[in-house]
Parts: structure tokens; sequence; C-alpha cells
């Protein structure tokens, strides 16, 4: 079989450089410095780590257990793999670069802070280097290579970083524009009546005597807000106005009303005028909604796979910022392929829309659903707890399991979906995340379907008794 020339891809500048200096470089220099690797990796790890961990920007990225273990190990292997004895393959090590770049991106980890890690091992390489006695051409030649491999990795890493940084860039300003169009009158009188739900259960608790300690921020209209609608209104003035006003409200009026009995009616007065303030404030944000973008699987009307990203990102900064957890579920319909094989794609697609409408009615307003594969949905508990998860994932199953709403052709339908569950650990890089509750539905599915299992490796009938 022969290949058509212009289908063969051109080295990237980054490969030539990277091959010209690898082969430029005596064997025996190589071997050098892959040597001073063999023994001084540890070393080179222990002391990129002493040093970023006192780095404010770069800690919260490597200060998890799980995240510190993981990276360390890699760091290893990267040395190992940059500065191996055998002459490396320079396109090898542009994919490796070009992935952990991309890794950085949804990270969303400082480029700076890598830069700086880079120059702790070039530092600690020529300490090593130094150690070692050599003479003066061997001895530049062997510090030129050490750094020159290093900084061509970075710069490749740099520019897979960009990319991904702008990509998602696009992506989050896609998304927000997206949401916005999303039947916004519906949006606006939901959180309308949210808020006013909020204000009256409240004022009623105080004046009956009652001993509310339901904040606004962890209403359903606060849920909403920290997740969606800071992401919506991203940008506007407005939406800081907003959350200060919420602030205000539980940090100061809500405790003074508790407090003092009976309620002061000045205090009364202050709220309500607080919340009409919020009221305002979110009605001229849904006046100024557009929507330029419709981000929706068609079918289901579920989010957009394309927006997940942008979504679990920030999720996970969040959580991380403000120690709060959250969990996923993976979510398969069971022997879709043969529902769609035997009564066909018209009925295929009509389940998919029932599982659609089942899940978007039991999950809340604050969380997110997403279409992430032909019969795969995937969703976002915001704020939720792995025992949460597994009490809403139950719920949705039994749900799909007993209603008997489907029917197509005069045919009554019967659907049973599988479930991988995970709560979010502490890794940065939310794919980990996807991968876990991936493991646990594929568990799930080979213990006999119409169930669901935890990540951690804790399998669990559908009729929640522990194995």
């Amino acid at each position: 079989m022969t290949t058509d020339a212009s289908e063969v891809q051109e080295p990237s500048i980054a490969e030539q450089e990277w091959q010209g200096l690898i082969s430029q470089t005596p064997a025996p220099v190589r071997e050098i410095v892959a040597g001073v690797i063999d023994q001084h990796a540890v070393d080179c790890v222990q002391r990129f780590y002493e040093v970023l961990l006192n780095n404010a920007d770069a800690a919260p990225f490597l200060s998890n257990e799980i995240v510190d273990t993981r990276l360390r190990a890699a760091l290893g292997r990267w040395l190992a793999e940059l500065f191996s004895h055998d002459a490396p393959d320079a396109s090898i090590l542009v994919q490796t670069q070009q992935k952990i770049g991309a890794a950085h991106a949804r990270i969303q980890i400082p480029i700076h802070v890598v830069m700086h890690g880079a120059r702790l091992l070039k530092r600690k390489l020529r300490v090593f280097i130094q150690a070692l006695g050599l003479d003066g051409p061997q001895y530049s030649a062997a510090i030129a290579y050490a750094e020159d491999m290093i900084d061509i990795a970075i710069e490749v890493m740099s520019l897979a970083f960009v990319q991904g940084t702008r990509k998602e860039v696009e992506v989050n300003e896609a998304f927000r524009l997206m949401s916005l169009g999303k039947d916004i009158s519906l949006e606006r009188e939901t959180q309308r009546a949210a808020l006013l739900e909020w204000g009256q259960s409240f004022l009623l608790d105080i004046c009956y005597g009652g001993d509310s300690a339901n904040t606004l921020s962890d209403s359903a209209f606060g849920l909403w807000l920290r997740h969606k609608g800071s992401v919506l209104f991203q940008g506007a003035s407005e939406i800081d106005v907003v959350s200060k006003a919420v602030e205000h409200v539980d940090n100061v009026l809500v405790p003074k009303l508790v407090s003092e009995r009976p309620a002061p009616p000045q205090a009364i007065k202050a709220l309500q005028g607080a919340l009409e303030e919020i009221h305002y404030m979110m009605d001229q944000l849904f006046k100024t909604a557009e929507a330029v973008e419709n981000g929706r699987d068609p079918l289901t009307k579920t989010l957009s796979r394309r927006f997940l990203p942008t979504i679990l990102g920030r999720e996970v900064s969040l959580s991380l910022r403000r120690h709060i957890p959250f969990s996923i579920l993976m979510v398969d319909i069971d022997h879709f392929k043969s529902v769609n094989d035997k009564l066909g794609h018209v009925v295929g697609d009509s389940v998919l829309r029932y599982v659609a409408k089942i899940l978007v009615a039991q999950c809340r307003m604050s969380d997110f659903i997403f279409r992430y594969g032909g019969e795969e949905f995937l969703v976002l508990l915001t704020e939720t707890q792995e025992e949460q998860a597994i009490q809403i994932a139950e719920r949705i199953r039994t749900a799909i399991e007993q209603n008997t709403a489907l029917t197509v052709n005069e045919i009554d339908i019967r659907v049973t979906a599988s479930f991988g569950i995970a709560t979010f650990a502490g890794h940065p890089d939310y794919r980990h995340l996807i991968e876990d509750a991936d493991r646990a539905l594929y568990l799930a599915k080979a213990a006999g379907r119409n169930r669901w299992h935890v990540s951690k490796g804790r399998h669990v009938h559908s009729d929640g008794l522990a194995e």
C-alpha cells in the first residue's frame, strides 16, 4: 500500500529543531546528562515541589494529595523520557509536550508557574553537572544540551497551552451567549419566583417565631446565581451588584432579624428593600440578554457536550477555591442499540427525549445536564456530596424504570438506565473525574444494568443494598 506524498505531514519547526539538537549533540554528552537524571531525578522532583508549594499561584494546583502523588511520578517520567540514554524521538517528544500543555490549559495552571518550574529544574541540573568535574568543552556541551532540551519542551507546551486557552475562551463565550438565549422569559420568571419564595418564607418564619437558618445564598435562587447566573451574565456590572446584595442580606440583615425578637420593622423594611434591588437588577440583566447561538442538543434540548469543558472546568476551580463538593453522574440507557435495531430510530429518539425529560425533572435548576454521547448523558450535580449523588442517582433510576408514560405506535416502551457516580476528589484536570465516572458506569453495566456504581469501587444493587 502506497501513501500519497500530499498526505505525509511535514515535521513541525519545533520537531525539526529538536531533532537537530539531538543529532548534533555527541552521544557521550547525551549519556552524561541521562546519567545525571538516573541518579538525581528524585532530588530534582523534590526541589521542584519544595519551591513551588511555597508559590501562592502554584500551591492550589499541587497541594492536593492525589495530585501530589501523581505529578511527582509524572515529572520523574518526563525527565527520563526527555533525557533518555537512547536518542529520544523528536516527534514523540513533541506529542508529549502538546498533551501536557493541553492539560495545563484544562487545569488553568498559570503559564508563569510552568516557566518557574523549568527554571528550577535547569538550575538543579547545572549543579549536578558541575559536580561531575568535566573538562570545559564537555561541561559546556552538557549544560547547553540539558537547558536547550528543557527550553524546547517548554516552548511546545506553551504553544499548546495558548491554543487550548484560546479555544476555552471561545467556548466559554459561546456557552454564555447560548445560555442567554435559553428560553429567557422562562428563566426570568423561574428565578423571580425563587427569589420571592425565599423572601416570603423567611419573613413568615421571623414573624411567627420560627428559627429560619436558610440564607439567600443557600436557596434555589442562590444556587442558580452562583453556578449559572454568574456565567450567563459574566462581565455585566449588574451581576456584581446582585452578588454583593446577596452577601449583605446573608451577613447583615438575616443575622439581625434572627437575633432580635420581635423583628424590628426597620430591619424587615431593609430586607424587603434589598430583595427589591436584587429583583430589579436581575430584571435588567435578563432584559439585555440576547439569543445569539444555539448550543443545545437539538433532539433532547440538553446542553451540548461542546460546553462540558467550560462548565466542569469552572466547577473544579470553584470547588478548589471554596472547598465545596460536586459530583457527576454518567447515565447510559440500557440496551439502547436493540431499541434502535428492533423498533427503529424514531422510537430510539423518543426514548432519548423521554430520559432527558426525566433528568430535567429530577435535577435542580443549578445542575447541568449534557447529551454526552449517543445514548449517554452526563449530569453535573453542583454542591453535592457522594451520598447525596447516590440518592439522586437512585431517584432518577427509579423514575426512569417506573414511569410508564412512554408509548410509541401503541407499544409501551420499558426503559431502564445504568449510572456511574464520581465525586470531585481534588484533581484539577476534570478528565480524571469523567474517567472515574466512566469506569463506575462500566461496572454498573457489567453487573447487570439498571443500577448505579460509585467510582470508589463500592458496588451497590439498584435496590440500594451493597454487595
